[in-house]
C-alpha cells in the first residue's frame, strides 16, 4: 500500500508511430501472447494494437516478455472465448517511436466512465430494477500554462487540426506508474485570461479505451 504524489508528474504526446507490423494471432491465455514476425520491440516498449478483437482494438499496451516473433501482454486475460473468439484476433502493432513533452501542465480532469444501466419496471414489483450495461465514453481535460511557442503545444495543435488520434503518456515521479490514453485530441486555441492568474490553455483527449496503467 502506498500513496502517490502528483508533483513531478510528466506528460508527453506521441509524435511518430512506426510502420504497422502484421499480427497473425493473439492467444486465448492469461497473459495473452501476440504472434508478430520479427517485430523488433524491446521489453517495456509501448505500442498501439489494432485487432479484430473489439475489446483490445485501439489499445496502447506495453510489451512484457519478448521473443523474436512474440510479445507477452502484461495483465491481459483473453481466456473468455465469447469476448475474444478464437481465429479473429489478427491485426497490426505500431511501436511509438517518438514523444514530445507536454510542458507546463497544471491540472488534469478525467470525465466519463460512469456505469450505464437498463432500467426495468416489472408490473409485479413495487420497485424498479437496474441492470448494468455499458460505461459512458471517457475523456481527459488538461489545463496548462499557455505558451504557443512550446514544442508540446505545437505538436498537440497540429494533431488537433489534422483530426489525428494520438497517445498521451502520464508518468508519475520517482519511477512510479506510467499510464497511456489514446484518442482524438482537441486543443482550445483561445487562452483563458483572468486577473491575478496565469494565462492558461486547455486540451481534451477523447479516449477510445480506458486508461491503461503499468506499475
Amino acid at each position: 500500500m502506498a500513496y502517490a504524489v502528483s508533483t513531478g508528474t510528466r506528460f508527453a504526446i506521441s509524435t511518430t508511430l512506426g510502420a504497422a507490423i502484421p499480427v497473425t494471432a493473439i492467444s486465448n491465455a492469461a497473459p495473452a501472447v501476440i504472434t508478430a514476425a520479427a517485430h523488433g520491440l524491446a521489453q517495456g516498449a509501448p505500442f498501439l494494437l489494432k485487432s479484430g478483437w473489439e475489446d483490445l482494438n485501439d489499445s496502447v499496451l506495453q510489451a512484457g516478455t519478448v521473443a523474436t516473433n512474440s510479445i507477452t501482454l502484461v495483465d491481459e486475460d483473453t481466456t473468455d472465448l465469447i469476448a475474444f473468439p478464437n481465429g479473429s484476433s489478427a491485426g497490426t502493432i505500431q511501436p511509438i517511436t517518438a514523444w514530445t513533452e507536454l510542458q507546463q501542465v497544471t491540472e488534469i480532469n478525467p470525465s466519463g466512465g460512469e456505469q450505464q444501466y437498463a432500467e426495468i419496471n416489472p408490473l409485479s414489483q413495487k420497485y424498479g430494477i437496474k441492470i448494468p450495461t455499458t460505461r459512458s465514453a471517457m475523456s481527459w481535460e488538461m489545463t496548462f500554462g499557455w505558451d504557443n511557442k512550446l514544442p508540446g503545444y505545437k505538436a498537440a495543435l497540429a494533431a488537433s487540426r489534422a483530426g489525428r488520434m494520438v497517445v498521451i503518456r502520464m508518468a508519475l515521479p520517482n519511477g512510479g506508474a506510467v499510464s497511456y490514453g489514446y484518442g482524438y485530441i482537441t486543443v482550445s486555441e483561445t487562452p483563458r485570461v483572468q486577473s491575478n492568474q496565469i494565462t492558461t490553455g486547455s486540451l481534451t483527449l477523447a479516449m477510445q479505451r480506458p486508461l491503461k496503467t503499468y506499475a
